[in-house]
């Protein structure tokens, strides 16, 4: 009798676990951040325009549906000097990175930040001419030693960052000159800065999103992810590749529905920096 109680003990258990492990899931754990947000000015409504101009047209494909988001206010400048204190790690629907809450002594005001790893609740962070080379510290590149990591990068003097923000991301300092400083990013790219722009010491949380795997196509349009169609599957009138009996290689270098070529061409529109 205590047998069979086992084996239907354990069925259960079993079928649970089944139903966890549906089409192999991977969600990573998100128990450390905290589901309550502490900063309530910094939180926005925010409008799916599901990739429609004012006119209704689509002008971005593939975007369309998905779960409401509101957007948290990130400051990526973070020039001024500061001396906060961390009160908070969370989820950013917006973004791939965790963001941390700040509590500013300073300017007595709280504030969003992309959070770098290994950051705490209770740590103090700083910004500003005056802040020490430390993990989440924000800083000016000539006061960056070199062989640093780096994230949160500025491309101008003054101006909020562009460079190295998403999950797991981290740029290197590898040269310094009294005129530019040599940094490369996680692609693989040099580019070259000047020594006043500013950036946040560590590397950015959440390095192993890349594991999240969505395995169904409901997830993507939980997303705001609609379905891409191969542009060989359509007819002629639809696709430059379209057409074609039976499969088709189309027989021309790939191109977008609109006829422009889809390799070697340039995705950066900004110029180098010329001293």
């Amino acid at each position: 009798m205590n047998f069979e109680i086992i084996f239907i003990h354990m069925n259960s258990i079993k079928n649970k676990f089944a139903s966890l492990t549906q089409k192999k899931l991977i969600n990573l754990s998100k128990k450390k951040l905290n589901k309550l947000s502490l900063v309530k000015s910094m939180i926005i409504g925010k409008k799916n325009v599901a990739g429609r101009n004012n006119s209704g047209k689509i002008t971005v494909r593939h975007i369309g549906g998905g779960h409401k988001k509101k957007y948290r206010k990130i400051d990526f400048k973070r020039s001024k000097d500061s001396l906060g204190i961390v009160t908070s790690l969370e989820y950013d629907p917006c973004r791939t990175a965790f963001i941390a809450s700040v509590y500013d002594f300073l300017n007595q005001k709280y504030f969003y930040m992309l959070a770098p790893k290994n950051l705490s609740i209770g740590d103090v962070v700083k910004s500003g001419f005056n802040a020490e080379v430390k993990v989440g510290h924000s800083l000016s590149l000539m006061k960056i030693p070199i062989g640093g990591f780096i994230h949160n990068i500025s491309l101008k003097e003054n101006k909020q960052a562009q460079l190295t923000r998403s999950a797991g991301t981290s740029a290197q300092l590898i040269e310094k000159t009294s005129r530019y400083c040599r940094v490369i990013l996680s692609s693989g790219f040099h580019k070259f800065l000047l020594p006043t722009c500013y950036a946040t010491i560590g590397t950015v949380s959440n390095e192993f999103s890349f594991f999240d795997k969505v395995n169904k196509a409901g997830r993507s349009r939980w997303l705001n992810r609609r379905p891409t169609v191969r542009g060989v599957a359509m007819n002629p009138i639809d696709h430059p590749h379209g057409g074609g009996e039976g499969k088709s290689a189309g027989g021309r270098s790939s191109v977008t529905p609109w006829g422009k070529p889809t390799k070697n061409g340039k995705t950066s529109r900004s110029k180098f920096l010329k001293y």
